[in-house]
């Protein structure tokens, strides 16, 4: 008769739990990783849609908004505040 602690089940689920806790530090560790990147290297990265975003707005001309959209801007921006309090 096989022992309880050294049947294959038995084996299944130590294999499984140590399979799950490297698994889990490896994430981990990808996410310690990933998320540790430099300024200089996000800058880098995100250059071109920079100055592609740059240039769009350069383009745009500026138009003054009235008092009356004014008002109704912060009349809908309170409201909104006012909702998420209550």
């Amino acid at each position: 008769m096989i022992k309880k602690e050294n049947s294959r089940r038995a084996f299944f689920k130590k294999a499984a739990a140590v399979v799950g806790v490297v698994a889990a530090a490896d994430y981990t560790k990808t996410l310690i990783s990933s998320s540790s990147d430099s300024a200089g290297d996000i800058n880098e990265k995100y250059a071109g849609d920079v100055n592609a975003q740059d240039s769009i707005m350069s383009q745009k001309q500026l138009v003054l908004m009235t008092d009356n959209e004014k008002k109704l801007m912060l009349d809908e921006l309170l409201n909104n505040y006012h909702k998420k309090i209550a």
